[in-house]
Parts: structure tokens; sequence; C-alpha cells
């Protein structure tokens, strides 16, 4: 497993429907993943969490969504061969004619120190089990 280094100006857009399927995806997640959007779209979103996600995070994540409000924070991304990369995410709410009907999901690069910040949160929630 190695860290994948994302490009500074890259946006990973992806779009989920309510219950967080992928519907769209965008080229520079397809890229950064190795997936393609066949093999993408379809899957949930949970399916490129990585496992050392605290599963804290992705309810919190869930809860904030599902009711309406935006959510911000870094991720851990798993990518086709076991690699990963870390990034600084904004998920929101889509709409259409006042329904809700899915999320999303734009991410960029996370910063070191921005990582460093979620591992240290990650270590904590384990901790706090």
């Amino acid at each position: 497993m190695k860290e994948i280094e994302l490009e500074n100006n890259a946006f990973l857009i992806s779009k989920t429907d309510k219950s967080g399927i992928i519907t769209y995806s965008n080229i520079p997640f397809q890229m950064a993943t190795g997936y393609t959007e066949k093999e993408i779209i379809g899957k949930s979103y949970k399916f490129f969490v990585d496992q050392d996600t605290p599963d804290q995070v992705i309810q919190d994540l869930w809860e904030k969504v599902t009711s309406g409000k935006s959510w911000q924070g870094i991720i851990k991304i798993n990518c086709i061969e076991k690699d990963f990369f870390w990034v600084d995410s904004l998920i929101s709410p889509s709409y259409m004619e006042d329904e809700m009907i899915g999320f999303l999901l734009i991410k960029r690069k996370a910063t070191k120190n921005q990582i460093e910040e979620a591992l240290i949160r990650y270590k904590e929630i384990q901790r706090n089990k």
C-alpha cells in the first residue's frame, strides 16, 4: 500500500443518490482511484472510504448530509490497487424542486497538516470506543 500524490489543483467530483450510491464521477476521480466510470457507477460511496476511517466519522457525515446540511472533513480514499490518498471533502445535499435527490461530493488534495490532524482525531475516536 502506498499513498498516491494528488495534483494540487485537481477536483475529484462525484454524485450519489439519496442512499449514497454513486451516479456520476468525473475523470480526475476515476484517474485517482484507478477505476473506470463503469466500475464506479452503482457502488456505494463507502466502497471508496478506507477501513481506517472510524465508523463515527462516517456516521457523523451521513447524519449531517441526510438532515440537509453540508459536511466537510478529511477522508482517506482507497484506490483499485490497494493504494490510497487523502482528500479534503465537502459533501452537500442536492435538490430538485425542493426535494433532496442525492449528494454532491467535491474532493481535493488534503494538506499534510489536515492529514496529521485527521490521524490524531481517528486515534482519539478509537481510544474512546
